[in-house]
């Protein structure tokens, strides 16, 4: 038993020097395999191209650090990506040198252990063994900065379900995604350097030139394929992907495109500033307002979703929006943007004239009101017909004051101009890695909302609220008429309208926003730190110099004037009649509430459900940030 024991613990003593030997060799030929591929891409070699050599780095740093200088040993140039499992990948690229991947071997004499295992497998004795190791090593990254704006829903109702039909209607698809449909599309999220790299595929753009491929024409269809391969392969719900197909048929293939108009990346981004997420309706908002905006169509939304009747709502994109930036904030300008929109509400009013006890207030308005035209305009207008001159058979002018008769058409135009946040490099105390911190000078959207009428939906989409004109509610007219003493009534000629001018409605202002005035936002810790790109961001509020944005609007609305205009050559109204306003109270006190009770359901649709479908969101619009700063040195990433 002695001697069995004592030759067991030889056998173990010399299985564990054997191994101990062999461990230590494979740990010299990994040091050796890191050192060099350190060294290569700390001083940013290449494979092709000018610059130093890649394989002439490695191998002086091998042989420095006890490789054989002619010893087996290889430098290949690459990139490394995170797939969808999370896991880095070196993919070889002899054009790119964002890390650079060192291969190493070393024949050493085989263990004993080895050697026995091939003699019971019957195999031949090795006399030696090969020993390889291998080490990737990223070169120093400059810090990188994203910046995004987040006004997107959060969650999908369902009306804003059918306005987001309506507006991919637009683009002349018939495809409609029930509202499970575009919640998914709002729940989900998109690698955006998987996206970029799937869409250089389909387009044949070189994978990792992200300058063209923001340059290069594509169509709807073909950036919103891209996303779904990439939700396919990524293991996405079944439906999401299926859905976001559907829209990407409906969007069409008539209209080039170019990706750069929704995201900015900027000129030497590396890989670790794309591996972020952006949430997939976001990209999906951007592409369709992209379509629409380059195809030039006026959007007709469904009208009962908003709550109207006898209306339509049309819409244009002036600009889509910018959903992300990402860049070197050493050097680069970004810059995010919510969409640029107008929108045309056209309504049908009831008759004025039905309206009780108005009838009465326009007959009380005749003597004042005409006496105020007579003196300021030198009018020959008297304020009866029992006039002295018609009295007695001579022909005379007459005012005659009326409601506009018939239905009245009302338009109320929105012109909402971008919210925007802006990252400065050579601003003061711009960005800092130690500690984190980044500043951004931002400006809420400004509102432009007009009452009244345009002359058509052609001359507010491209003139916007400067081309509204006054809504005529009352026609001072007049018409020549004869009467004889002895008869109760006249003879009246057909009756001029609008020869004395008339009472108009006119709204035209802008509200909401910080104007020209920018707020600082800093992203800083504790509150606000900005992660590593890929981390979700953090998110500070782009509040505007007036918080109660809704209540702004509704008090514009409610603070309808009614003034009176000078004689127009035709039916419209032109300039103001100055001294006329102490003669409206009384009409005003009736027209004003039945105008304002028909367009208080028009603040919630418009800016709570139009505005936010679109990317505009007035109240709760908020940036997000991130920042990710390397040591300045290579390092090893496999």
């Amino acid at each position: 038993m002695a001697v069995i024991t004592l030759g067991l613990a030889l056998l173990m003593l010399l299985l564990v020097v054997d191994s101990g030997r062999l461990y230590l060799e494979q740990r010299k030929l990994q040091r050796i395999a890191d050192m060099a591929a350190l060294e290569a891409a700390g001083q940013f070699a290449v494979c092709t191209g000018s610059g130093p050599s890649a394989s002439a780095i490695a191998r002086t740093a091998a042989t420095r650090n006890g490789h054989a200088p002619d010893g087996p040993l290889q430098a290949t140039c690459g990139y490394v990506l995170s797939a969808d499992d999370h896991l880095r990948r070196f993919t070889r690229d002899d054009n790119r040198h964002d890390a650079i991947r060192v291969e190493v071997s070393r024949t050493v004499a085989s263990s004993v252990a080895g050697g026995v295992h091939a003699l019971l497998q019957g195999n031949r004795l090795p006399p030696t063994t090969t020993l390889r190791a291998l080490a990737v090593a990223a070169a120093p990254s400059p810090p990188q900065a994203m910046l995004s704006l987040r006004t997107t829903l959060a969650t999908v109702d369902s009306r804003q379900s059918a306005l987001l039909n309506g507006l991919l209607g637009a683009l002349g698809g018939g495809t409609q995604l029930e509202l499970a449909g575009w919640r998914g599309l709002a729940n989900t999220d998109i690698k955006l350097l998987g996206y970029l790299d799937q869409l250089a595929l389909d387009l044949g753009v070189k994978v990792g030139d992200y300058q063209q491929l923001l340059n290069a024409n594509a169509s709807a269809t073909q950036l919103l394929q891209a996303a779904v391969k990439v939700l396919q392969r990524g293991g996405a719900a079944l439906e999401v992907a299926s859905n976001l197909g559907k829209v990407a048929l409906a969007s069409g293939d008539s209209t080039l495109l170019r990706l750069g108009d929704i995201l900015d990346i900027q000129n030497g981004t590396t890989q670790a500033g794309l591996d972020a997420n952006v949430q997939l309706l976001q990209l999906v908002q951007g592409v369709i307002q992209l379509a629409a905006r380059e195809r030039a169509v006026n959007v007709d939304l469904p009208l009962d979703v908003l709550g109207l009747v006898n209306g339509r709502v049309r819409l244009n994109v002036i600009e889509p929006q910018q959903i992300s930036a990402v860049g070197d904030p050493r050097r680069d300008t970004l810059q995010v943007h919510t969409a640029q929109v107008r929108a045309m509400v056209s309504l049908d009013l009831p008759v004025l004239d039905g309206v009780f006890g108005l009838v009465n207030a326009v007959l009380d308005l005749a003597a004042p009101l005409t006496n105020v035209v007579n003196n300021l305009l030198s009018l020959n207008l008297v304020s009866t017909v029992q006039s002295v001159l018609c009295l007695i058979g001579i022909p005379c002018t007459v005012s005659d004051i009326k409601l506009v008769p018939g239905t009245l058409h009302l338009d109320i135009g929105l012109e909402v101009a971008e919210a925007s946040t802006r990252f400065a490099p050579t601003a003061v105390n711009a960005f800092s890695c130690s500690p984190k911190r980044l500043s951004t000078r931002s400006q809420t959207s400004a509102v432009k909302i007009a009452v009244g009428q345009f002359a058509s939906a052609d001359a507010f989409f491209s003139q916007g609220t400067t081309a509204i004109k006054a809504l005529a509610l009352i026609d001072i007219g007049s018409k020549r008429c004869t009467r004889l003493l002895l008869l109760p009534l006249g003879e009246c000629e057909p009756r001029v309208p609008f020869v004395g001018g008339g009472i108009g409605l006119r709204v035209d202002s802008t509200v909401l926003g910080s104007g020209a005035q920018a707020r600082t936002l800093v992203f800083q810790a504790p509150d606000s730190l900005p992660p590593n790109i890929g981390q979700p961001p953090a998110y500070l509020m782009l509040q505007s110099a007036n918080d109660r944005m809704v209540s702004s609007l509704a008090d514009t609305l409610q603070g309808i004037q009614l003034q009176a205009y000078k004689p127009s050559g035709n039916s419209g109204l032109g300039e103001l009649l100055a001294g006329a306003a102490s003669v409206l109270g009384g009409v005003k006190a009736i027209v004003e509430p039945l105008i304002r009770g028909l367009l208080g359901p028009l603040l919630d649709p418009l800016v709570n459900a139009l505005l936010k479908v679109l990317g505009v969101d007035l109240v709760g619009a908020e940036v997000g940030a991130n920042l990710s700063c390397s040591s300045g040195r290579a390092q090893l990433v496999l």
